[in-house]
């Protein structure tokens, strides 16, 4: 059974594993990255959509998709339930931006972590996607579902398959 002090000490941990998460993955890169995760992991969405799954106001994600269009990493077409509305879709680049983006952050954890040994990085990789289930809204916790992107030859291009936190 979960108590307070146990729940404070892990609470305590929070904001150094970010803080590690960003110096691994970047800031100034993640916030589009965490954007194409959404439309490879969902598919053709709505610039609505990626703001509510994002947690972001619709106008930063639509200069965020602005910027994304520009590079040539995703692409947008009228929505077919509503002339209106834009679908935004991943493009290949886009794909490919974020498998280069994992692969070298797979590299520096392999670095740092090299006195680890592979059961202790299941283990840690286990309870991580336990707390992020058990810490997740109702409706947000269906089953882990592997990622089309996944090549089975090189875990190092396996994408995100959960939705993306608030300020990751």
């Amino acid at each position: 059974m979960a108590t307070p002090h146990a729940c404070a000490a892990l609470v305590d941990v929070f904001p150094v594993l970010l803080r590690s998460k960003r110096r691994f993955a970047g800031t100034t890169t993640t916030p589009p990255l965490v954007t194409l995760a959404l439309l490879l992991e969902h598919g053709p969405l709505r610039m609505s959509e990626v703001a509510e799954q994002l947690f972001l106001d619709l106008s930063t994600v639509s200069r965020q998709v602005t910027h994304l269009r520009q590079k040539g990493l995703v692409d947008s077409t009228p929505d077919p339930d509503d002339g209106r509305s834009q679908r935004v879709t991943i493009t290949p680049a886009g794909v490919a931006e974020l498998r280069s983006h994992r692969r070298a952050v797979v590299g520096r954890l392999v670095d740092r972590l090299a006195d680890w040994d592979d059961a202790e990085i299941a283990d840690l990789t286990r309870l991580l996607e336990k707390l992020s289930r058990d810490t997740s809204p109702r409706d947000e916790r269906a089953p882990r579902v592997e990622d089309p992107a996944h090549h089975p030859d090189d875990p190092q291009v396996t994408l995100p398959t959960t939705p993306p936190q608030r300020n990751a």
